[in-house]
């Protein structure tokens, strides 16, 4: 799938060194399970999650995050998609993690908003969720900006306080 500025595609094993590289940054991960401590075991992390992303596009549900490559460089920017939540709830979050060198123009929102339509038009969809964690205004935004409604209370997930982010999809008439 292409946007204006991304490729999103499936991961690869060759994408492990680039995207370890990526989750080596503490700023990357700090709002992350495990904050920025986790930068140091981004190798390790790597190696185990690229192959469940890879998994989980050929698994039941059959979507999961894609690969995001900056098209005009080629260059893997990081992760995007959907995937379904591992706490047993049946239900799908958008997510999305960028390289810093990504920041502030605009992708993290294009390849969640490229997800979300994914979502409901591709798979049907009848709603997403989304996490995000108070501190992280930046990731608020994004999935303020393709519609998605922050819940008036904060939740404990994956042992972490975040914010709820639900949307739900549109009935076609």
């Amino acid at each position: 799938m292409e946007t204006a500025h991304l490729r999103l595609r499936p991961f690869r094993p060759a994408d492990i060194p680039a995207y370890a590289a990526i989750r080596a940054k503490p700023q990357v991960v700090r709002y992350l399970p495990g904050g920025a401590a986790r930068a140091a075991e981004a190798a390790a992390f790597a190696a185990e999650t690229v192959p469940r992303f890879i998994r989980a596009w050929r698994d039941a549900p059959g979507y999961g995050p894609w690969a995001v490559e900056e098209k005009a460089s080629g260059r893997l920017l990081g992760h995007a998609g959907l995937r379904l939540f591992p706490d047993g709830s049946g239900e799908t979050e958008v997510l999305y993690l960028l390289d810093a060198s990504a920041w502030g123009r605009g992708l993290a929102t294009e390849a969640a908003a490229a997800a979300r339509d994914f979502a409901f038009v591709e798979l049907r969809l009848p709603y997403l969720i989304g996490y995000v964690h108070p501190q992280n205004h930046a990731s608020q935004r994004v999935l303020e900006k393709i519609g998605m409604i922050c819940e008036p209370k904060p939740v404990e997930v994956l042992g972490l306080t975040a914010w709820r982010y639900t949307l739900a999809q549109t009935p076609v008439e």
